[in-house]
């Protein structure tokens, strides 16, 4: 089954399965769509076996990642192209987590390393502090 979402990334979903509620991943299928698997659980939920005809509700995920994006970091991404391409393609939750990795700092040195580390990675490609 195929679904449209806006983004060409992953994209989180939810919905109900035959009145089973479920939250999960669609990814993008390479033609402008998106898909989701129906795993063992959500068949169980939904009291529905392979093949059998079922009825879907599904919509974005409510559950939407809110944070602001330091001004130090906002500043850095400006004066690396690279670094600020990659931030462009990566998900609210992992822009996320990269503005908590650099404000968790408790030293300010630690802070001014993590956003050098942080503008390095991302220019390598790296979508989450923790890859």
């Amino acid at each position: 089954m195929a679904i449209q979402f806006k983004a060409k990334l992953w994209a989180g979903m939810e919905g109900t399965i035959n009145g089973f509620a479920f939250k999960t991943s669609a990814f993008p299928d390479g033609d402008g769509s998106h898909q989701f698997m129906v795993n063992g659980t959500m068949r169980a939920g939904a009291k529905a076996a392979i093949g059998d005809t079922a009825t879907f509700v599904i919509q974005p995920a409510s559950d939407t990642v809110e944070f602001e994006i330091p001004s130090d970091l906002s500043a850095a991404l400006k004066k690396t192209a690279k670094a600020s391409q990659q931030w462009e393609k990566i998900t609210p939750k992992a822009k996320a987590e990269w503005a908590l990795w650099i404000t968790s700092a408790k030293k300010e040195e630690t802070r001014i390393a993590r956003l050098a580390k942080a503008i390095e990675r991302l220019t390598k490609g790296d979508k989450r502090p923790s890859d």
